[in-house]
């Protein structure tokens, strides 16, 4: 009897044993899930955070990336383009051309605004500007329609567009540059390069004038010509001959840049 009533104690402790056992089991494997779950969903949100943050950081920098206005990009970009139209230009005119001193303005075109735009691309890269690096939509199409001439007819064409009106439109660029721009390095930028801007017309309407294209003046700053090379601005409202022009010449009137822009857009009459 005594050895039955120890057994069957026996096996109770076992039972209870065995399901105590599974209950802690089962306990520690929930309590675990939870903190490996809890764990988880917070390193996922933490993440989380610190992906979003550094996302809008991202962002904003690429907001404030730029040190200048719009305005003053927009200005940097269209002497870009006036840059890269003019080099593009010259290198048709030493392919199409079939005169020497074409060729000759061309490749001064072409060395010259290259020059230009490498200044021009440093002083865009320290403002976080990005420039074009192909003419704009206006010189392409002009580029197709001239890329079809040769000789004469090509000279002509080349001289007019990328000799005459192109500086005439880049001189006025350069001057509201540095009349209007915000930044002064880029006020700087096109008091400097308006001098050689406005020598390349010089230049321009004496080839043209070889060429049959009416009578060549002075440039639209009244600087004597010297070839159109690089040099100072000279004073405004002087001739060719560095006296100041006559009543009715056409020449750049004294007083500023104004009459200086009436005085080249009648250049020969017959260049336009």
């Amino acid at each position: 009897m005594n050895k039955d009533l120890i057994l069957k104690r026996m096996t109770a402790c076992a039972a209870l044993a065995m399901i105590f056992g599974a209950a802690s089991a089962q306990t520690g494997t929930g309590a675990g899930a939870a903190t490996g779950g809890g764990a988880g969903t917070a390193a996922g949100t933490t993440a989380t955070g610190r992906d979003a943050s550094t996302s809008g950081n991202t962002a904003a920098a690429g907001k404030s990336a730029s040190k200048v206005s719009s305005g003053d990009q927009k200005m940097m970009r269209d002497i870009a383009y006036a840059n890269v139209s003019e080099v593009a230009a010259g290198k048709l005119a030493l392919e199409r051309s079939e005169s020497d001193d074409v060729k000759s303005f061309a490749q001064k075109m072409i060395d010259d605004h290259t020059k230009a735009q490498q200044e021009l691309q440093t002083l865009a890269d320290s403002k976080g500007v990005k420039l074009p690096t192909e003419p704009d939509a206006k010189h392409k199409a002009l580029a197709k329609v001239m890329s079809g001439l040769k000789g004469a007819a090509f000279d002509k064409r080349y001289l007019k567009q990328g000799g005459l009106n192109d500086h005439e439109n880049t001189h006025k660029l350069l001057q509201r540059v540095e009349s209007r721009a915000n930044d002064a390095d880029l006020k700087a930028y096109a008091a400097k390069t308006i001098s050689a801007v406005d020598q390349h017309l010089t230049l321009a309407k004496e080839t043209a004038g070889k060429h049959g294209m009416g009578t060549p003046r002075a440039n639209m700053s009244g600087a004597a010509t010297d070839n159109g090379t690089m040099g100072s601005r000279a004073p405004r409202g002087a001739g060719a001959s560095g006296t100041p022009p006559t009543s009715g010449s056409g020449s750049a009137a004294s007083g500023g840049a104004g009459g200086g822009m009436g005085g080249a857009a009648t250049t020969g009459g017959s260049t336009r």
